[in-house]
């Protein structure tokens, strides 16, 4: 991704025998045990793992386990990640191709002028692990004497502003997007910084993880973390400081917004001029923030501002304003040596991952180093290297077949909309409006990013770092007070996922994830529809979540609902989310129904619109038996597949508690049991755990 941090209103998609009396539409038939591939998540040539399936367990019990049950029993994560599924199996196989054509331009690589070269010299100075090492901490050195010479509150504002375009660290986010009421137009915004670094201004992933007593050995081995770091880098009295940074960001935890509170669009958008931040929040220099950015001084007052959450900037920006100097520099050089350690010798690479892998995510094992370098490589240049990836691997064929099939679900959709029930013809009208102007984008954008003036220098890892990031961020920068460009995205194409920009009122489907288990243009098309199909729609049904509702077929943020269609469109959401809140993930936790809200909406609306378009597309003929199983079962066991994954206890517990798509089993259980084909195509029974009472299954989309 980017080297800019923000929280963003986008969406991405970002895993025997039969019982007594079970009647199917058609016989499932058990295939031969194959082996797990590590590469593609099937062997069997039509996009459907049937040897993964639990045939011993009842589809109305856990539809989940029955479509991969065996799989999961013998999927192994690896030692260097935190879960495993399709999602991350394609990423692998993204980052082993990426790794191909690095390798290749490294070996070309004799200056670094061409974009090629710049790849090449960027990914190899990151693998010269010896040179690296050999120079230990002596990177940072500039920027550690910089922070113990800061002397003014000012100095602290001005460093904030320069964590947009450096290894240096903001407590708040401060970024440039869509001017949501315009969406022609970008404006800057202001967040309490839910997406900086790890959590956004804070070191831990939630704020859960500062207060929630049950999670008091995560709080002490981050203040441990903080004081080793600290000691690494020679900065004075580290066990002292680190307990006042924990002290610090536990207060600022206690003022921010709980993310379950950041949903609602309008609520979050606030727009004032910087003359009104600073009356909001008058302890803080935002002049000095803003201008240190690059924002131009020329009338800065009168500039507007989206002030996501008043109350918490102006309480936190009390609360920076009660610490002493010598705790907020050590703050400021704990987080630039923790952002900084990756792109160091190994000791401090080593301690980062400890922490941030090992500790939060149960991860066994540091990634390999090439690894590493793809990333950091992408961070820098990601658009250079995603025109190598669809140039080598992404067939102009495999768009096409995506485009269309993103045409059949817009179709499916819109009839949905013209038979909903529980909408008005007003609202309804509109929204067939807004779908009428959806934008479909697929593979890779139209443009790509020149990088020309981007100086990438051998054996510089940390300059290389540093300066990406003032490229980067100028990039950004430029965007102010232009027209918005639509041809930009904001993926590119080697992510294996996809997203819905509500102010862009589109849908964008990189290339890495267009391809098994999620689409096979030789595989069976029923599984497509489920898999990609399903992926699909639900980036669709995301323009009509409790986030996306709001925003009207040009973008543009504002209430464009009756009364009657809000009030019923809650009820629903509501219901549905207490389906999602009901089972116990981990004993004691369990999904927030309202942080989730709109990926739960989108799974069961995505997977509604897999099922019609598969359905008009086949000419509505079933059972269509292939393999011994109906086009409609086989619809259904594409969704299960492509969420199946399997999560270290320490990751699943940081998902439920900090990000808003719920457990892969959720993803599928709960879709499945509102939708009332899927009873009928696998023999659903009242007495069975997943079953709901018709009257009680809910249907938005």
């Amino acid at each position: 991704m980017f080297s800019y941090f923000k929280r963003s209103l986008k969406h991405g998609c970002s895993f025997l025998a039969l019982g007594a009396g079970l009647a199917f539409a058609a016989p499932l038939v058990e295939a031969a045990p194959q082996p797990l591939d590590e590469a593609r998540p099937y062997q069997n040539g039509w996009g459907f793992d049937q040897s993964g399936m639990k045939l011993n367990i009842l589809p109305g019990n856990d539809f989940y386990n029955f479509a991969n049950g065996t799989y999961i029993d013998h999927l192994k994560i690896p030692d260097d990640m935190s879960s495993y599924g399709a999602f991350h199996i394609l990423a692998e196989l993204s980052l082993s191709r990426q790794k191909s054509l690095l390798e290749k331009a490294a070996s070309t690589s004799n200056a670094s002028s061409s974009e090629m070269e710049k790849l090449g010299v960027y990914y190899a100075s990151f693998m010269d692990q010896d040179k690296i090492d050999h120079l230990g901490i002596q990177p940072l050195n500039p920027d550690l004497i910089r922070l113990k010479a800061l002397t003014s509150r000012n100095d602290i504002a001005k460093i904030f502003g320069e964590a947009a375009h450096s290894l240096m660290f903001s407590t708040f986010a401060v970024d440039i997007e869509q001017d949501q009421r315009d969406p022609s137009r970008y404006m800057l915004l202001i967040d309490q910084g839910m997406s900086i670094g790890v959590s956004g201004g804070l070191g831990l992933p939630d704020i859960s993880y500062y207060t929630d007593p049950k999670l008091a050995d995560k709080k002490k081995a981050y203040q441990d973390y903080i004081s080793h770091m600290l000691a690494l880098a020679n900065w004075p009295d580290p066990e002292k400081n680190a307990a006042a940074i924990l002290a610090l960001e536990t207060k600022l935890a206690r003022v921010e917004l709980p993310r379950d509170q950041t949903r609602d669009p309008i609520k979050t958008f606030n727009p004032m001029t910087v003359s009104q931040l600073k009356k909001l929040a008058p302890k803080f220099d935002w002049d000095m923030l803003l201008t240190s950015m690059g924002i131009p001084k020329k009338d800065l007052d009168k500039r507007e501002i989206d002030v996501r959450e008043p109350k918490a900037i102006a309480a936190m920006s009390d609360v920076l304003a009660q610490t002493d100097m010598p705790t907020l520099k050590s703050w400021l050089a704990f987080h630039l040596i923790d952002n900084a350690a990756p792109y160091l010798s190994q000791n401090f690479a080593k301690a980062s991952f400890d922490f941030n892998g090992k500790t939060l995510l149960g991860i066994k094992e540091q990634p390999v180093r090439w690894k590493r370098a793809v990333r950091a490589t992408n961070e820098a240049m990601g658009w250079a290297l995603g025109r190598l990836y669809v140039k080598e691997y992404f067939p102009a064929s495999a768009k096409e077949q995506i485009t269309a099939m993103a045409e059949n679900l817009k179709s499916a959709f819109k009839k949905r909309l013209e038979r909903n029930r529980w909408m008005d013809e007003t609202t309804r009208k509109a929204a067939l409006n807004k779908l009428d102007h959806f934008a479909i984008q697929v593979g890779y954008p139209v443009k790509w990013w020149d990088y020309s003036k981007l100086s990438v220098q051998k054996n510089d890892v940390y300059g290389n770092v540093k300066r990406a990031a003032v490229f980067n961020w100028q990039h950004r920068l430029e965007r102010l007070d232009r027209p918005v460009d639509r041809d930009e995205w904001d993926m590119t194409p080697q992510t294996v996922n996809a997203y819905n920009n509500p102010t862009m009122n589109e849908v964008v489907f990189p290339a890495a994830i267009l391809q098994p288990p999620f689409f096979d243009p030789k595989g069976d098309m029923a599984v497509n529809f489920g898999a990609i199909g399903g992926v699909i729609g639900h980036e669709m049904s995301h323009g009509f979540d409790d986030q996306g509702r709001h925003f009207d077929e040009t973008g543009r943020l504002h209430d464009w609902w009756t009364k009657k269609s809000a009030d019923a469109f809650d009820k629903l959401a509501q219901r549905l989310g207490k389906e999602y809140a009901a089972p116990e993930i981990l004993p004691g936790l369990h999904v927030n129904p309202t942080m989730t809200m709109g990926e739960n909406i989108a799974d069961l609306g995505g997977l509604n619109l897999a099922l019609q378009a598969y359905q008009e597309s086949a000419h509505n003929k079933n059972p269509d038996i292939r393999h011994g199983l109906t086009g409609i079962q086989r619809v259904y066991l594409g969704w299960a597949q492509v969420w199946r994954e399997k999560d270290r206890p320490d990751a699943l517990k940081r998902q439920v508690l900090s990000n808003e798509h719920s457990p892969a089993i959720l993803r599928v259980n709960i879709p499945v049991r509102n939708i009332d084909s899927w009873y009928s195509a696998f023999g659903v029974k009242p007495d069975q755990k997943l079953y709901l009472p018709k009257t009680e299954r809910v249907t938005i989309w």
